[in-house]
């Protein structure tokens, strides 16, 4: 986190965000002066030289950087993680801002507000709000809440039904994902996969993969044609 911009060398150290090293900028264009991220800032001005930031990290990198918040200058610059709302890393919600990625998104959680503008039904808005936020509920996450509820996976057994494991590792997700070729929104086979879950637990059925692979195709290509036909 940036607070003093002092200790976080721009021409050596990682600062913070995926690909945003020492290599990322380029130092053909650096001044001598130029060595701390304080040096990206605004003169007497706790903001960032967009136009500066731009120009040697380019468009994108540039943005993200732009982007980032710069906390209170008293306190010492620090590393933290993002994806996690108290800033410490944890390998569970490694694996969820990995899916994120997977999703579509990029790697910051300032980027998770575009979450609302997926255009898809609102109830992938809020799955998707969900596994970024680690609180969709398998069985693990519920028992962290309620004491003696059980964490195997009530499909195929497994130990433990976490989050990566009910969209990704049990062997009926594996087989969905792997049915076809994806050609459209991966959010949309993701969610598909978890209400076939949930369909099995509450109703007692499960539609073999291919079937839920093709509901995932159908909704995406609605939506596709949907917007072909309502674009201005």
């Amino acid at each position: 986190m940036f607070l003093n911009g002092d200790s976080i060398n721009i021409r050596t150290d990682n600062l913070g965000l995926e690909g945003l090293n020492g290599v990322a900028v380029n130092s053909n264009l650096l001044n001598p002066n130029e060595s701390s991220v304080k040096d990206l800032w605004l003169d007497d001005s706790r903001r960032w030289n967009n136009v500066r930031v731009r120009e040697l990290y380019g468009q994108d990198l540039g943005d993200k950087i732009c982007n980032s918040p710069i906390g209170e200058e008293c306190q010492c610059d620090r590393v933290v993680w993002f994806h996690n709302p108290l800033g410490s890393f944890t390998s569970k919600s490694t694996y969820s801002w990995l899916l994120l990625k997977q999703m579509g998104f990029g790697p910051h959680r300032f980027l998770w507000k575009a979450i609302w503008k997926l255009d898809t039904i609102p109830k992938i808005w809020v799955f998707t709000w969900w596994v970024g936020h680690e609180i969709l509920p398998t069985n693990v996450e519920i028992a962290s809440i309620g004491r003696g509820f059980g964490q195997e996976c009530p499909r195929c057994g497994a130990e433990y039904e976490t989050l990566i494991h009910t969209l990704k590792d049990s062997p009926t997700s594996r087989a969905i994902l792997s049915t076809g070729e994806s050609h459209g929104r991966p959010y949309d086979y993701l969610w598909n996969s978890w209400n076939n879950r949930n369909n099995f637990i509450f109703q007692g059925k499960e539609d073999e993969a291919q079937v839920v692979w093709d509901r995932a195709r159908t909704l995406s290509q609605d939506f596709r044609i949907c917007n072909l036909l309502n674009d201005p």
